[in-house]
């Protein structure tokens, strides 16, 4: 039996389907970052401008040119250099990298830099578990080693995690402090205390001794395992040691960065990072299984604190799509049983939906294709099913027959083709959105796939094994003997609305021009944005303030926020602070610099009324009063990564000034942000580059130094010794390697640098200044370079307008106040440019999409004439559209772009069934404006239904309010609003106003 094979290898294939499904990564929302790699290098000592000159430079002229390679950034700031390349995305990443690696392998670099080295091999969705350690009683460098030792290691071989970064903390040392006066009243110099240092610590071979028959290994091993034995070393001849002419103490390296937690002090914040194209949710649940391992290995005072979770945005967007294909499926099942009126045959297509969703699924599991937000989000489990609907209800209406099956057959034999035809049209346009590239193809070509893989099965069961499972489960008695009421009542308010349209044709024919050109104007008064922000439910602020800040008051202004945000926001949980750079410097920043990230209550514990924006507002109005000077900006985490790795900004705009000097350059920053500033939904204005620094510049006098014994390497290695130390040699505390640094006591501040006192080899002091110039300047605290040009940024984050129209007033403001210079020149990006790239992509893919239309309804109707009125269906399910984003005051988004262009398709789908019929009927004999009428009444129930399914399929999107729901939303309102201004037009208007545009007489076939 063909039917019985036909639905037992349709259930065999959907389960071997299922085993795929259940492969299908998921995650928030698809990764938009492009194919990069980062190369990070340090170089102590050096400034900004050094930094640029020989390090960054050599390396973005080895690096330019590499295959594939599409753009260059560079940041350059104290004693490091981050490049970041960015590859065509054909270019496969361990590709890119190992080309990176082979052409930095032969860059000459001074010695004072180390090894450059690639950054971890993650996106902007990769940064999945963030955690602290805090303990009272445990110092940064305890906390450190505790991370780096215990916590880390664990961490790290969790399947998918690449990278386990941290703040804070600090590298513990065994620091010999000479004192000047006692150096120089023993006849010492730094140089020689350092000689005997260095020789205090080793470790040598000496090969293996025989005892009897057998062997032992000896090695010989100095390694001071305290300060106390440390102290007791020799010195100088003569029984001298260290602790008669130092202090031995223990100590830390100079630090880069540190982490706050609640206003409670320092802790250890440890961020875990994802492999790209990992499976956030399979790391982020095998992370939660290390968890208690992690608490295991620590002591018991070590607390262990999640930061950020991102399973819970992945969780709550996952249950905003799953809530709203759920409620979708259940509105159109009881459509479907309402218009159908048999329980039997409503399930027949109802099956159709999670039959076509598994093998979509698996589809999108065999090629790589994440579930999230986007690629799952778009699906109208409605046009799934309409191929099935349509089968179905002709079956019901086909010529009765002997038994059911001859009633499918002939059902089926004559609807194949305009079910074909109906689902082609939808496929067709969305196949050019597969040719967006960019971040806008990897926003919608997921989507895109997704419906087409989920609308290709629907077709293919609705010609399968829908005639098959109708033949065995249907019976002659399912067949109702009359519509029900439901159909009946549509039925007649059709017959009476398009016979009264008729009847006023002129009316008719003003009400659709009214409409049309009122479309016309509401679209003109929408604004514009790229896409709208998801709400992720936690906040990041950003903060900078004076770029001369000292480490330990970064630290207590980051607590006084801290403690302000927690005791005078009700809404905030938890807040944690990340200063300046992490161990691995992924994200180079200042100590000036700080990212603080805000957990917050759930939405319904909030105080009434309070949205997003206001609580932005409120938090900002706190902080300016009783924590001032963070000029704190507003962001998210994924939204910052995102605007980080797109545009080398973490601000939803970044205006980039690019030209050679640099004082310039500053001003012109500063001239932008003014005239930014005033500008109405332009947040957070700032020049995202911290001012000039102090900076000390000390140049032995070769003469001076000479008569006083001294060289210039002497000198410099003294005033290396204030802070930074001179390293002797290391010991080690079992894992843990401490460096042995010996420093010179005597400067306290910048201000007594000029005092300094150097022990002569003659047994005297000198001061510094006698031997050197001091010279004290201001130098720029970074340097950012993009494709080998110099560029400042001024970045703003927009809220509470939409971006096109935020951006096009400062851009007409910048133009007006901030004349460019000769040499200097402007360059709008972030979002901004992400969606430049994107209109400019969609002026050739929405004309294609039409065109496509045209050319199957020509194909379809033979006749230029018919496959034109069909045709309009197009302009007036857009007027629908645009009318339904300006009631609920939406702009037009990416997102509503692409739900104008599913649109096109329904549309013209349903607008192609009425005038199929109306072309049978006038064959029959009936004049045009009887076969319109007829066929509208005729064909109600198959429109209304398949329109009503399609948009309810969509309503709980269009209404949803979920974490995610802001993405959904501008697609579906499109869809539903041009859906019922196009059926408007397929029912009442369209047989109206055909026998205006019909012809004399129908040609033939």
């Amino acid at each position: 039996d063909h039917a019985r094979l036909t639905v037992a290898l349709t259930l065999a294939a959907a389960a071997v389907a299922l085993v795929f499904s259940l492969r299908l990564k998921l995650d928030a929302l698809p990764d938009l970052t492009n194919n990069q790699v980062l190369v990070l290098t340090r170089a102590p000592g050096m400034t900004p401008e050094e930094v640029e000159l020989r390090v960054t430079r050599p390396l973005e002229i080895a690096l330019g040119g590499a295959p594939g390679l599409l753009e260059q950034r560079s940041l350059s700031r104290y004693g490091i250099s981050s490049v970041t390349l960015v590859f065509d995305d054909d270019v496969s990443p361990w590709l890119a990298r190992q080309v990176v690696t082979e052409r930095i392998g032969g860059v000459e670099l001074p010695p004072e830099a180390t090894r450059p080295e690639l950054g971890p091999l993650t996106g902007g969705l990769g940064e999945v578990f963030h955690l602290t350690l805090s303990s009272p009683r445990r110092t940064p460098a305890e906390l450190l080693e505790l991370g780096t030792y215990r916590v880390a290691p664990l961490l790290k071989a969790v399947p998918g995690v690449v990278e386990v970064n941290s703040w804070g903390g600090a590298v513990r040392t065994l620091d010999v402090r000479a004192d000047p006066q006692r150096l120089s009243a023993r006849g010492l110099t730094v140089q020689s205390l350092r000689s005997s240092l260095e020789r205090a610590t080793g470790a040598v071979p000496a090969g293996a001794l025989s005892s009897q028959d057998r062997q032992v290994l000896v090695r010989g091993v100095a390694r001071p395992l305290d300060a106390v034995e440390l102290g007791h070393t020799l010195a100088a001849p003569g029984g001298l040691r260290t602790v008669d002419v130092a202090e031995v103490v223990e100590g830390a390296l100079p630090r880069l960065g540190a982490a706050t937690a609640n206003g409670q002090g320092e802790t250890l914040y440890l961020m875990v990072q994802m492999l790209r194209d990992a499976n956030a949710l399979d790391v982020i649940g095998q992370l939660h299984r290390t968890l208690p391992a992690v608490k295991a290995a620590l002591p018991d005072d070590v607390l262990v604190s999640i930061v950020y979770d991102r399973s819970e945005l992945v969780g709550g967007t996952l249950r905003t799509v799953g809530r709203s294909l759920g409620e979708g499926l259940l509105l159109v099942l009881v459509v479907l049983l309402a218009f159908l009126g048999n329980f039997r045959a409503g399930m027949v297509v109802a099956a159709v939906i999670p039959l076509a969703m598994v093998f979509a699924t698996a589809a999108m599991s065999a090629l790589g294709i994440p579930g999230n937000l986007m690629s799952l989000g778009a699906l109208d489990f409605g046009l799934l099913g309409e191929g099935a609907v349509v089968m179905v209800e002709s079956i019901f209406h086909a010529p009765p027959a002997a038994t059911m099956r001859e009633r499918v057959r002939d059902a089926t034999g004559r609807n194949a083709r305009p079910v074909l035809f109906a689902v082609l049209v939808v496929l067709l346009v969305y196949v050019p959105i597969l040719s967006l590239a960019g971040v806008d193809g990897k926003l919608f070509r997921p989507m895109a796939m997704t419906v087409v893989f989920a609308l290709a099965a629907a077709l293919a069961l609705s010609l399968t094994f829908v005639p098959a499972a109708a033949s065995l489960w249907l019976r002659e008695r399912d067949v109702p003997a009359r519509d029900s009421a439901l159909v009946r009542g549509v039925t007649a308010l059709v017959g009476w609305a398009s016979a009264l349209a008729a009847r006023l044709r002129p009316f008719t024919l003003a009400s659709g021009v009214v409409v049309l050109v009122g479309g016309v104007l509401a679209v003109w008064r929408l604004g514009v944005e790229f896409t709208p922000q998801l709400d992720e439910g936690d906040f990041v602020i950003q903060t900078t303030r004076a770029a001369d800040l000292s480490l330990s008051a970064a630290v207590a202004e980051a607590g006084q926020l801290e403690r302000v945000l927690r005791t005078q926001v009700p809404e905030v949980r938890q807040v944690v602070s990340r200063i300046g750079s992490p161990a691995v410097a992924t994200d180079i920043m200042g100590l000036e610099q700080a990212d603080v990230f805000v957990r917050l209550a759930p939405k319904d514990a909030w105080r009434p009324g309070l949205t997003r924006d206001g609580l932005a507002a409120q938090m900002d109005a706190v902080l300016t009063a009783q924590a001032p000077g963070g000029n704190p900006s507003f962001t998210q985490p994924i939204q910052m990564r995102f605007n980080e790795l797109l545009g080398g900004a973490v601000t939803d705009v970044a205006v980039s000034i690019y030209g050679d000097d640099l004082g310039q350059l500053g001003a012109l920053a500063d001239g932008v942000a003014g005239a930014v500033s005033p500008i109405e939904g332009a947040k957070d204005v700032r020049v995202l580059a911290p001012p000039a620094v102090p900076l000390a510049t000390v140049r032995p006098r070769t003469l001076e130094a000479a008569a006083a014994g001294l060289t210039p390497a002497d000198v410099l290695e003294a005033v290396q010794a204030t802070q930074v130390g001179l390293e002797v040699g290391a010991t080690y505390d079992g894992l843990v390697r401490v460096p042995l640094r010996l420093l010179l006591d005597g400067a306290a501040d910048a201000w007594a640098l000029p005092a300094l006192p150097l022990p002569t080899p003659g047994g005297g002091l000198t001061p510094l200044s006698r031997v050197a110039d001091i010279e004290r300047v201001s130098t720029p605290s970074m340097v950012n370079r993009r494709n080998g040009e110099r560029r400042l940024v001024v970045g703003f984050n927009v809220r509470g307008q939409d971006l096109g129209t935020v951006v096009a007033r400062a851009r007409a403001e910048v133009e007006a106040r901030v004349p460019m210079p000769h040499g200097y020149r402007l360059e709008w990006g972030g979002q901004y440019e992400s969606l430049q790239e994107a209109t400019h992509r969609l002026a050739v893919v929405v004309p294609v999409v039409l065109l496509l239309i045209l050319v199957l309804l020509a194909q379809t109707f033979r006749h230029a004439r018919p496959a034109a009125i069909v045709y309009a269906h197009v302009p007036f399910a857009w007027v629908g559209g645009a009318w339904a984003l300006w009631l609920r005051g939406l702009p037009i988004s990416l997102p509503a772009v692409v739900g104008f262009i599913a649109l096109s398709g329904i549309a013209v789908m349903s607008g192609g069934v009425l005038m199929t019929e109306i072309r049978a009927l006038q064959a029959s004999g009936l004049t045009p404006g009887e076969a319109s009428l007829a066929a509208a009444v005729r064909r109600a129930r198959p429109i209304v239904m398949t329109a009503l399914v399609a948009a309810l399929g969509l309503l709980p999107m269009m209404l949803a309010h979920g974490i995610g729901a802001e993405v959904q939303r501008p697609l579906a309102t499109v869809v539903v609003g041009g859906l019922f201004t196009s059926t408007v037009l397929t029912l009442v208007m369209l047989p109206a106003l055909y026998p205006l545009f019909a012809g004399r007489k129908l040609e033939p076939e």
